[in-house]
Order: C-alpha cells, then structure tokens, then sequence
C-alpha cells in the first residue's frame, strides 16, 4: 500500500469558516431541466450536480446519471462520487473550450484538487476507472496528484442478509498476502483498475509519451475495518477532518447504509459557506449527521420513494426491510434536514430515477427552509 495514508475517526472538528449568512440563488421548489442552471455559475463558491439518481441501474424515462456532484472555489474543484455517467456530466459542465485552441478537452481537469467517496458503491464509484483512465489526457496530469480519499477496507465480509442463498464470494488476488480480500479499500480499489487495464496504460505510456498513470492520484483511506461481522456499521462519531487546504476544510462522520461500510457523509466548509452530503443512508445516524450538518447553507441529501418500494415489494421481505433502513424515504428527509438546521435541502441520489415530481415535493414536509429538487447540470451557489 505505498503512497496510501489512512485517517481515522477520532478527531474534532474545527470550523475556519468565519459567516455562513450566504444566501441561495434557487427558487423554493426549483426544477431546472437538465442542461441548464440556476445563475449559481456566477458565485465562487457553487455547488454542481452532476449526477442525481442512484441504483444498480439506467432508469427508463429520465436523463439523470447517478450520483456525482463537483464544489467549485474559483477555479478549482472538488469532486465527490463519480457514480455511472457522471464522467460525461462532467464534461458537459466544464469542458467549454476549443480543441483547436489549445484549449478544451486536454486541459479542463487541470484544477480538479481532489475526489471524495462517499462509500464503495458501484452507482457512487462506475466512472471512477473512466476518471483515472481519460482524466491524464484532460488535464489530470500536472505535477500535483489528485488527492482521492475514500473508504478503507471493510474488515469483515457481510452477513447474508437477503434470505436468498449465494453462490461465491468475489476475493482479490495479489502477490502480497495482506490484499487478498472480499473487502477491497480504496486504494486497492485504484491498484486493481492499473491492473486490469494494464495493456492500454503501458501502451499510452511507451508508445504515445503519456506519464506515469499511477503517479497521477494518491489515495487517503478513511475509517477503521471492523473487528467482526456483527460489528455496528454507525456507531456515534464525531466529525473529523479529512481534508484541508487554502480554500476548503472537509470533515466526515459515519452514516447508516445498511451493512456498507464504512459509509460517509461529508462537510465542506469555505469562506463562502458550507456544504454537506448525506451519503447513502437511513434517516437515523446516531445523530453524526446531525452534528456534522448542524447549520450548514446546503445539504444534499439522498432520497427513495416508499410508492417504488411497496410496488416492488408488496409483501415483506429482507430485501423490502433493507431499503428502507439503507435509504431515506422522500415523506422522511424533511424532518432529517429540520434536525440538522440547515438553510436548503437538495435532493440527490433520487431513486427511482424518473420518480413524479408531486411525490418528490412531498420533501418540504416538516422542513421550513428551501427545498432544490436537483437535476443533473443544476449550478447553486453560496
């Protein structure tokens, strides 16, 4: 595991930021069509969303990617979750010049700083491989690595909790006896991906004067593995920092996805203002969301409708059950955001993807701030 560092849970926040009075360019209730966005483009700070559905899917009759968004301070960029899609999103976003310039496609990511994962999810982390495949030809080669923090190993394989039997288990294999595992981090994660596409990197980098892809990120692994399989996957934990440079402080805390973990919710604080993501996650967190989010400008947050599940599964089931203690019903984010006092609540990670507006709306219950129902494309600004 050269190059990688691992940050623990344990340390407390500290906020630098110094006024979050700042106010929201979006309407209540405002649903932008995809492509076009709020005039959060001109702020410095601004939220974009880039991908805003979820699930192991393409849903029908929607043009949402999954779940993606980018922070952009001035000129530079974060990005968080790179679910599938996004990368094409991205590009959309961003990716405004003229190759015949010089400008444009080889240069666009150039001031993307970091990626965060919020969990290990394949909708939060299927462009990942197209990022650090094409990214070294847009820009993402200068002498500073991007910086990807994510999850670290799980430690323990899940307990089968489905009611359905299963077949195998899918293990890594490596010459190095420690990375043989069900349970792949992070930064395993990335190794795997030069591996796997080891004949096209080596060909870019010896016939076509690419760099060396690998040296193009460094992986920060967060959490602590559990000790056994029964381990409390959300157990109260206080905000940590995870992230700091001279534009953004980013601290973390544990939510409630189920058996995934470790699953993360993450603040960004600038000078501007303070955004949030929910992660993956039930409404109840042993009140780290709570704590973490406490009066932030923004919180994006996660949303399924409870019409879809009891479609899906009219009778119960572990699969049923699942769903709704993994996610956060449409009827149930209001209150979650009116306990974290913030300002606006956007709503990401929509499942299903084509679920009606009227039922989407049903969010604003119990919560007395703005409520943004995202669309992929949509720029807010703080």
């Amino acid at each position: 595991m050269s190059g990688t560092r691992l940050i623990q849970p344990g340390l407390s926040r500290r906020k630098f930021i110094k006024g979050i009075g700042a106010s929201m360019v979006a309407a209540p209730f405002l649903n932008a069509l995809t492509g076009c966005t709020s005039d959060g483009s001109s702020h410095r700070t601004r939220l974009v969303l880039l991908g805003t559905t979820g699930g192991v899917t393409w849903w029908p009759s929607t043009t949402r990617t999954s779940s993606s968004s980018a922070i952009m301070v001035g000129e530079t960029m974060y990005l968080i979750d790179v679910g599938q899609g996004s990368t094409t999103r991205l590009t959309q976003a961003f990716n405004t010049g003229d190759s015949y310039t010089g400008s444009g496609s080889t240069t666009f990511l150039k001031n993307l700083k970091a990626l965060f994962l919020t969990h290990l999810h394949q909708d939060h982390t299927a462009d990942y491989p197209a990022l650090l495949l094409i990214g070294v030809g847009s820009g993402m080669n200068g002498d500073d690595p991007l910086q990807v923090i994510g999850p670290c190993n799980r430690g323990q394989l899940e307990i089968n909790k489905t009611g359905f039997p299963v077949d195998g288990v899918i293990w890594t294999d490596s010459s190095d006896p420690s990375w043989i595992t069900p349970t792949p981090g992070t930064a395993q994660m990335t190794e795997t991906v030069w591996q796997a596409f080891a004949q096209t990197i080596n060909n870019m980098t010896l016939d076509a004067a690419y760099p060396d892809f690998r040296k193009t990120v460094q992986c920060t692994e967060i959490g602590t593995p559990l000790a056994t399989q029964d381990s409390p996957t959300c157990p109260a934990t206080p905000p940590f920092e995870i992230y700091r440079d001279d534009l953004v402080q980013v601290t973390a805390t544990l939510v409630d996805h189920h058996q995934v973990y470790p699953a993360f919710a993450f603040r960004f604080d600038t000078d501007d203002g303070s955004i949030v993501f929910s992660g993956d996650t039930g409404p109840e967190t042993n009140g780290n969301l709570q704590t973490l989010a406490d009066g932030a400008d923004i919180l994006v947050h996660e949303v399924i409708d409870r019409v879809w599940i009891d479609y899906k599964f009219p009778e119960p089931s572990p699969l049923k059950t699942h769903m709704l203690e993994a996610h956060t019903a449409i009827d149930a984010v209001g209150a979650v955001a009116e306990s974290c006092r913030v300002k606006t609540l956007v709503l990401n990670h929509i499942v299903p993807g084509d679920t009606p507006m009227p039922r989407l709306l049903e969010a604003g219950k119990n919560f007395s701030g703005r409520l943004i129902v995202g669309e992929d494309l949509m720029q807010i600004g703080i």
